[in-house]
């Protein structure tokens, strides 16, 4: 299926824009005399990579500050005891059960309010541009780790007063929503389909490769500080405004033609710009729309498979708590652990995707199944584990499970015309960023029932929820009989059509009902 941003100004041929702004056909080389260099084909991956590094920089730190909040403040015991808390067992059971309840009331407030504003994000951004919604989502994360920073500074606050104070605040921009479905629509908009699989790719692992430098790092600069959380927030909030300044300047505020700019509109007129119903309403057919050869179920299924794929993201903060229980790891060695852990992930990245995809030619829905396996083969290891270097082994198993996201993805976007993905990536990151607020709460409560008898049943968990998203892709594959997802999407006919063009309709298939496009 063809990537259609336009009405075709060349002879019919499906256009998209370029990352640097100029409008490029599907199919052929954005400028006819000369290659595309690959520094101008560089468009969200700084904006993602100093995101994901002010966040992987502060990842272990973060757990730990939230357990020393609890234990300083809500249990009341001495900065000393506190800083090793791990060499007390008595003490560091009754503070995990603490931070495990904030984790679990954390995630829930951290998610209701974008998933209400993914509603219209998606239509908003179809119309509007990418641009602003990811610098909107940076900008609330900023306020986030800034407020973390003003919780260092008051030793008086318990732990739950990072919920009122940084959590709440940061997430009535969209947050992360806004920023993953801007970032993934960005570059599929400017991409064609022939190389949208690699690109998603290179912005998975963009992100990826902050996990082990960020947590290498952060340990590093922790230690050197004297373990100093303000230091280290402080630190976090700088690479946030360089990804906020850098989407300002570098990123275009159009990637097709049929978005318009958001400075056409003055500013007492952008709030109801955003929250039109129409967006909702228009969001909700496209999404439940009627699509050709079982199209519909399959977007429904890969959805859903991306919500028991993230499940396990959940499982991170337990991880930590798991293995300072267990094995009595501190800080330090957890960071060695996790930055194992995500170098292989990112090793994985660069090279299982292309030897999936271009040596092996093994089809998206294989690539799936091997990576859902790997994460659950992973949590056998970690159940049976009776010392610390075991998780190592777990880690090298489940560092094949990250390709499942960029596959997902990819498939999705593969599926939809480009006038429906800014809508579709959002109702994907609904899927994604919802799963947190039933995720948190199990790996909560069955963390905290099971801490004196059993804790390794968070895995038993995880391994569940894995085995469905294999399932999930096992019956697609059967389902498309050696069909690929390109092959069962019809090709898009050039549009006239925009959802901002209250004339004419979107992109559909032949028997598809028309989305009505009135205001």
């Amino acid at each position: 299926m063809s990537d259609v941003a336009a009405e075709p100004a060349n002879g019919g041929l499906p256009q998209s824009t370029a990352a640097g702004g100029r409008i490029m056909t599907e199919h052929t080389a954005p400028d006819e005399g000369r290659a595309e260099r690959w520094y101008e084909k560089i468009s969200v991956e700084p904006s993602m990579f100093l995101y994901m590094m002010a966040f992987m920089l502060t990842s272990v730190v973060e757990q730990a500050f939230f357990l020393y909040k609890a234990c300083t403040v809500d249990h009341g015991y001495s900065h000393d005891v506190c800083l090793n808390i791990e060499q007390y067992q008595d003490i560091k059971k009754q503070v995990q059960v603490t931070t495990s309840t904030f984790h679990q009331w954390n995630n829930i407030a951290m998610y209701v309010v974008p998933i209400v504003l993914a509603l219209f994000l998606g239509a908003w951004s179809d119309r509007r541009g990418r641009k602003l919604p990811l610098i909107l989502g940076l900008c609330g994360k900023l306020v986030y780790s800034v407020m973390i920073v003003v919780n260092t500074r008051m030793p008086s606050w318990p732990v739950e007063y990072i919920i009122y104070t940084a959590t709440i605040p940061s997430v009535l921009t969209g947050a992360d929503i806004a920023i993953f479905a801007s970032c993934f629509a960005y570059i599929s908009d400017i991409t064609t389909v022939e190389e949208r699989t690699l690109r998603i790719t290179i912005l998975d692992a963009t992100y990826l490769s902050t996990m082990p430098i960020g947590v290498a790092l952060g340990n590093a600069i922790f230690n050197g500080t004297g373990k100093s959380y303000t230091v280290m927030f402080t630190i976090n909030a700088s690479l946030l405004a360089c990804s906020i300044l850098y989407s300002v300047v570098r990123l275009k505020s159009r990637t097709t033609e049929r978005q318009c700019s958001i400075r056409e509109l003055p500013w007492y007129r952008m709030p109801l710009d955003f929250f039109d119903r129409q967006h909702v309403v228009r969001s909700v057919r496209t999404f439940a729309r009627k699509r050709t050869m079982h199209r519909r179920t399959y977007l429904y299924l890969l959805m859903v498979a991306m919500s028991f794929y993230t499940f396990q993201r959940d499982e991170k903060p337990k991880m930590y708590l798991y293995t300072q229980l267990r094995f009595n790891w501190d800080t330090d060695l957890y960071s060695y652990f996790k930055t194992y852990q995500s170098a292989a992930y990112v090793v994985m990245m660069f090279l299982g995707v292309p030897l999936f995809t271009k040596v092996l030619g093994l089809r998206d829905t294989l690539i799936i199944m091997i990576g859902a396996l790997a994460h659950a083969s992973a949590r056998f290891v970690y159940i049976f584990a009776r010392v610390g270097w075991v998780l190592y082994i777990g880690a090298t198993i489940s560092s094949v499970g990250p390709v499942v996201a960029p596959v997902l993805r990819s498939m999705i976007s593969k599926m939809v015309p480009t006038n429906e993905r800014g809508i579709i990536f959002s109702f994907l990151s609904v899927f994604d960023n919802a799963v947190p607020l039933f995720s948190g709460v199990l790996y909560t409560q069955v963390y905290n029932a099971s801490i004196n008898t059993y804790p390794q049943a968070i895995f038993l968990l995880t391994m569940g929820t894995q085995m469905v998203v294999f399932f999930i892709a096992l019956a697609i594959h059967i389902s498309l009989r050696g069909r690929t997802m390109e092959e069962c999407t019809p090709v898009e006919k050039p549009p006239g059509a925009g959802l901002i063009e209250e004339a004419k309709g979107p992109a559909v298939d032949d028997d598809a009902p028309t989305v009505s496009q009135s205001q």
